[in-house]
C-alpha cells in the first residue's frame, strides 16, 4: 500500500477512472495529444500527481467512453475528451461513496441536527439517504431525526442534492438537547 493510501490498495484502473472522471468535472473539455498522452491530460489539468501509463490512461479513457461517462472525438491536434451528463452523475456518486464527515479534537458543545420528513412515495431514495448517514456516524435520535457533534452542513448538503431530497429536510445547531448525556456517551465527548 503506498503511504497516502488509506485502507485498502484501489486497483490502478479504478484510480485512473476516477481521476479521469474527477478532473472533467473541474475542467469539462480537455485536448489530450497523441506524443503526451495521459500526461498531457493531467498535466493541462493541473494534476500531475496522477501519472499513469499511456496505454492504461488509453484503456480505461475507452472503457469510461463505452460506459457513456466520457466523450472522446479525434481532431488534427489529438483527442478531445470532455465529460457527459452521466459521467457528471458518476462523479457525483464516487463523491458520496467517499465522503466523510469532520471530526475536529475539540467539540464546540452544540449538536448537529439532520430532520427529515419524506413522502412515501421517496421511500428508497430517503432510505438510502438514511443509511448513508448513519455509515457516516450520524447518530438516530428518532426515525428522521440524526445528531452529530461537529459541523458537517456541507456535507449534508451535498449528500441530500444527490438523492434530491434536500428540500424535505432541514439541518439545526442547538446548545442544548435533552439526551445529552447519552449523545455524549455514544459520541464519547467529555464535558468542557
Amino acid at each position: 500500500m503506498r503511504a497516502w493510501q488509506k485502507g485498502p490498495p484501489v486497483p490502478v484502473e479504478e484510480n485512473i477512472a476516477a481521476t479521469i472522471i474527477a478532473a472533467l468535472t473541474v475542467s469539462t473539455t480537455v485536448l489530450v495529444s497523441p506524443a503526451l498522452g495521459a500526461a498531457g491530460f493531467f498535466l493541462s489539468i493541473g494534476a500531475a500527481g496522477f501519472l499513469f501509463r499511456k496505454r492504461d490512461f488509453n484503456r480505461e479513457a475507452k472503457r469510461l467512453k463505452n460506459r457513456g461517462y466520457i466523450a472522446l472525438v479525434k481532431n488534427k491536434n489529438g483527442w478531445l475528451v470532455s465529460i457527459t451528463k452521466a459521467g457528471k452523475r458518476e462523479a457525483k456518486r464516487v463523491q458520496i461513496k467517499n465522503i466523510t464527515l469532520p471530526s475536529p479534537s475539540r467539540w464546540d458543545g452544540k449538536w448537529r441536527l439532520f430532520v427529515f420528513d419524506i413522502p412515501e412515495k421517496h421511500r428508497y431514495a430517503r432510505d438510502a439517504m438514511r443509511k448513508k448517514m448513519k455509515s457516516l456516524g450520524l447518530y438516530n435520535i428518532q426515525r428522521s431525526v440524526l445528531a452529530y457533534p461537529h459541523d458537517c452542513r456541507e456535507q449534508l448538503e451535498m449528500i441530500t442534492e444527490y438523492f434530491l431530497l434536500n428540500k424535505y429536510c432541514t439541518y439545526v445547531e442547538t446548545s442544548y438537547i435533552d439526551i445529552d448525556k447519552e449523545l455524549r456517551r455514544h459520541f464519547n465527548l467529555k464535558k468542557q
